[in-house]
């Protein structure tokens, strides 16, 4: 509608403006032509202050002047276009349906509907999550359970491997102690026999040792039933370091006496076996007077 409206109007205009055109044109060829008559009509109307003067001479040689513009077309015609029939709207009849209180009530019925639905879903959602919960509890608990027993069982075998490792330990410890006893008993008895063997090896010398001390001993006034015990310290050949009164006689020209005669009887009989002298190599030996000796 609006495009058919708008193309009349346009040729309409086009039309009126070749009609001015042509208007135009014409009041020009009229102003342009002289009149025989000159009329100062017009002077009047103008200011009358002012004087208009014109030249009136011969009229000049039609053949002289500019030819004129040829006369524009004709303007067509143009026939106004007709205004459209407006098409007449189909009328609307009204069908018969349910009535606005049918219509509410189904609403709410689809509501109630649709409400109900989002219940049912939200229960089978709740439900399916709390039975994912109690899977998911119940396999937290079976890991648990068996973590427990892994943990229960590792205890068991780290138990029982100590309790190996220490019977490992205890018999090795046991059977390092009989050694050690056995060790122990074998030393002490070398020692015993050693000891014994060293006491009948001292005893054997120190009897020797006695008769040559009493046979280089100087009897002295008193010395009937005296007794002295000294400490006598020999190295090999026999020679006396020292001797030391280890218990005196209360008689101090006895206690000389026996100290000269050690001295006297070097050297004095010890093993030539310097395993067997270190037995002897400090030694205690009771000097008594022997019964001869004088009052």
């Amino acid at each position: 509608m609006a495009g058919q409206n708008r193309e009349p109007l346009g040729r309409l205009g086009a039309g009126m403006y070749a009609l001015l055109v042509h208007l135009v044109v014409l009041g020009f060829l009229v102003l342009s032509f002289r009149w025989s008559r000159t009329d100062i009509s017009y002077v009047l109307r103008s200011n009358p202050h002012v004087i208009h003067a014109f030249m009136v001479g011969p009229l000049p040689n039609p053949r002289l002047t500019e030819p004129l513009p040829p006369a524009p077309p004709p303007i067509p015609h143009v026939a106004p276009t007709p205004k459209p029939t407006p098409t007449p709207k189909p009328k609307v009849v009204p069908r018969k349906g349910p009535s606005p209180a049918a219509l509410a009530q189904a609403r709410q019925l689809a509501h109630l509907k649709a409400l109900e639905q989002a219940r049912a879903k939200a229960q089978a959602m709740a439900r399916a999550q709390a039975v994912a919960k109690a899977q998911a509890q119940a396999v937290a608990k079976a890991q648990a359970q068996a973590r427990a027993q892994a943990a229960l069982k590792k205890a068991a075998r780290a138990r029982a491997q100590l309790q190996a490792a220490e019977a490992r330990a205890a018999l090795r410890a046991r059977a390092a102690l009989t050694r050690q006893v056995a060790a122990a008993a074998a030393r002490a008895q070398a020692r015993a026999a050693a000891e014994s063997a060293a006491r009948g090896i001292v005893d054997r010398y120190k009897a020797l040792i006695k008769a040559r001390v009493s046979a280089a001993w100087v009897a002295v006034p008193g010395a009937k039933g005296l007794r002295c015990d000294v400490a006598v310290h020999v190295i090999e050949g026999g020679q006396v370091v020292s001797v030391r009164v280890v218990r005196s006689s209360g008689n101090a020209a006895f206690d000389q006496s026996v100290v000269s005669a050690i001295y006297n009887a070097v050297p004095l009989p010890v093993p030539r076996s310097p395993a067997k002298l270190r037995y002897l190599s400090r030694f205690n030996f009771v000097f008594r007077a022997p019964k001869g000796s004088l009052p």
